[in-house]
């Protein structure tokens, strides 16, 4: 009876992480409201296995012609997202970097396909960049690029949609209609592993060109284009810190759109023709970026997918004396995985996992922090956290924020409460 009753609360549990968003009613209601009410010292799990890495305010480090600009891209996970989605992550680490400015102006751009485009169909719609700028008067300026390319895969949620409506739906439990509700917002990673891949990754693609398209002054209020790597600017590529931050589908669509990235300009080979006008991508060569990954699921994705063209030799390319350095395609990507423990579709990274799945031009290090930003509570016969506050709290955890702010290093050490496991030096 009791293994029973346990079946029955860790499903109710499930039922709770639909689309990220919505919320299980009736028994569901009740054993969340009372997961959340009452934390325990579980909650402060912190431990962190894995190299430093730098964190935004890296890029405010005063140097000869001032404080550099940090750029930070945000990409969102599955389900219809509105624009401004990101709104408490950008709040709360600009909080925390000690930025007191922003411009009232919210740049938006309607990201399109170049026509010359390769992997997606040329003139079509990809999403929406919306850039933000936040500043002190010490110099310091964040740029953030919100990426919402929800709209994308519509027409696939809404082939889906009779299923919350119909005769089944009428006759539907409430908790299996919560557990159906959270199946049916699996449509988009089984869609971004199939037809539409090519759409969200080119979405991502077009994001990051934008990046590197200059100054604040330099972007338009708003724009429907698209944009290509010859007009961006090689200064702005060497010179200001690029971060990435992902949520859940979002940790795939970057690492894969990174790899596309490095494809593009190993396509270009030693046309001299064809590679001008393009030294901001030769430059990420030498480039370090972080990606923060919120509920990361790589492992999970990368079912049923092809491992990587180039893998498992990550010493031939990356780092001092590597024989084959100028074919990588990043100096560095430090690559941090935030991961709750009962978050249901988030995942640690091993090492083998980066080694075999991550492609080694990429020079990635993966750095794994375990954290518990949901707050446990013992029931009467078993224990349980909200599934959804697991998955989609972590812009909101305290020890998240200063990790993405400080980084970590023997300048920066964990925050209080948190572990770090290093990895020993090779010899």
């Amino acid at each position: 009876m009791h293994l029973q009753l346990k079946n029955l609360i860790g499903l109710a549990g499930l039922a709770l992480l639909t689309s990220c968003s919505s919320i299980g009613q009736g028994v569901t209601k009740a054993i969340i409201e009372k997961a959340e009410q009452q934390p325990t010292p579980s909650s402060s799990l912190c431990e962190i296995t894995g190299p430093e890495f730098p964190g935004l305010a890296h890029g405010f480090q005063a140097t000869a012609g001032g404080a550099n600009t940090t750029r930070l891209v945000i990409v969102h996970g599955i389900g219809a997202q509105e624009l401004g989605y990101s709104e408490r992550l950008q709040r709360n680490l600009v909080m925390r970097l000690g930025l007191d400015t922003v411009d009232p102006t919210v740049k938006t751009i309607a990201l399109q396909s170049p026509p010359d485009a390769k992997t997606t169909p040329p003139n079509v719609p990809l999403g929406t960049l919306r850039i933000s700028r936040f500043s002190n008067a010490a110099g310091a300026e964040l740029l953030t690029f919100e990426l919402t390319w929800a709209d994308l895969l519509t027409d696939e949620r809404k082939a889906i949609a009779f299923d919350d409506f119909g005769v089944s739906a009428k006759a539907r439990a409430e908790l299996n209609t919560s557990l159906k509700t959270l199946i049916n917002s699996f449509t988009d990673p089984l869609a971004y592993n199939g037809s539409r891949g090519d759409l969200i990754r080119g979405s991502m693609l077009q994001a990051l060109c934008w990046l590197g398209r200059g100054a604040w002054s330099d972007y338009p209020a708003t724009a429907r284009e698209s944009c290509s790597w010859r007009d961006t600017r090689r200064n702005v590529i060497q010179q200001d810190d690029i971060i990435i931050s992902s949520h859940s589908l979002g940790s795939r669509i970057a690492i894969d759109s990174l790899t596309t990235l490095g494809a593009l300009g190993d396509s270009l080979g030693n046309d001299a023709k064809a590679r001008a006008g393009m030294q901001a991508l030769d430059s990420l060569r030498d480039k370090d970026i972080t990606l923060f990954m919120l509920a990361n699921q790589l492992p999970l994705l990368q079912s049923g997918q092809p491992a990587p063209a180039v893998a498992k030799q990550t010493p031939l390319y990356c780092g001092l004396g590597a024989p084959k350095i100028k074919e990588r395609w990043l100096k560095s990507l430090s690559v941090v995985a935030f991961s709750d423990p009962n978050d249901i579709l988030s995942y640690t990274i091993p090492q083998s996992f980066t080694s075999a799945y991550i492609d080694s031009r990429l020079c990635a290090t993966t750095t794994n922090v375990v954290v518990g930003v949901a707050r446990p509570v013992s029931l009467a016969v078993t224990s349980m956290a909200s599934p959804q506050v697991a998955h989609t709290a972590y812009d909101n955890d305290g020890r998240v924020l200063t990790l993405m702010t400080e980084g970590l290093s023997q300048a920066h050490q964990p925050p209080q409460g948190c572990s770090w496991l290093r990895f020993s030096a090779e010899k």
